[in-house]
């Protein structure tokens, strides 16, 4: 069994954290640019939350998920 360095998966998951925003960014860009009501992104996203975390989801991606349900 590997042993967990605790230094470099602060590292990783800090720099995953760092990149959160940006993406989150990048999918309300995105919403914005395809004229889509941003209610009803939000919507879609919440159900995309609840789909990965029911396991209903074959992407674990939540933002990419909302996004396959857009309007293209």
């Amino acid at each position: 069994m590997d042993t967990i360095n605790p230094a470099a998966l602060r590292e990783t998951v800090a720099e995953r954290v760092a990149e959160a925003a940006a993406y989150e960014d990048r999918f309300w860009d995105i919403v914005d640019n395809s004229h889509i009501d941003r209610d009803r992104a939000s919507r879609m996203l919440d159900v995309a939350v609840e789909w990965i975390g029911t396991g209903r989801g074959h992407v674990v991606d939540p933002y990419a998920l909302a996004l396959s349900w857009m309007p293209a």
